[in-house]
């Protein structure tokens, strides 16, 4: 049963985890929505993510999949929509990709965890009209 839930749970991250990393070229500000497939609790938590993720995938699905069943992360069944607060790390995935992980948030700007994203964080500007 235990391997049986493995397997369905990594299914699941193959699934859902590819909606927020759709875009490679995609830039991400406070403010913008981004639909995530995976949550953690904690920065030490989504970075351990992010060392195996720069190594290989199959070690980060080993790795996503661990955090799920010691509840330091959630996957959700279809993905859910969240407002990016900031950036913690911007890096460059297995494939050549950049990456990086992000601070996500409810309407209420209340933190709520971390996520993975492809593309890069940018600070917003305020256009200033006289």
């Amino acid at each position: 049963m235990k391997y049986l839930l493995t397997a369905l749970i990594c299914l699941l991250l193959l699934v859902c985890v590819p909606n927020a990393t759709a875009e490679n070229s995609r830039t991400w500000s406070a403010g913008d929505l981004i639909a995530v497939g995976l949550i953690c609790k904690d920065e030490d938590t989504i970075l351990e993510i992010v060392n195996a993720d720069v190594l290989d995938e199959q070690l980060v699905l080993m790795v996503m999949n661990n955090l799920i069943v010691a509840n330091m992360c959630i996957s959700f069944p279809r993905p859910m929509m969240f407002l990016v607060q900031n950036a913690l790390v911007q890096y460059t995935d297995h494939k050549g990709i950049k990456s990086l992980a992000l601070a996500v948030g409810n309407a209420d700007n209340d933190f709520l965890g971390w996520a993975l994203a492809n593309g890069k964080f940018v600070e917003k500007t305020r256009d200033i009209g006289i």
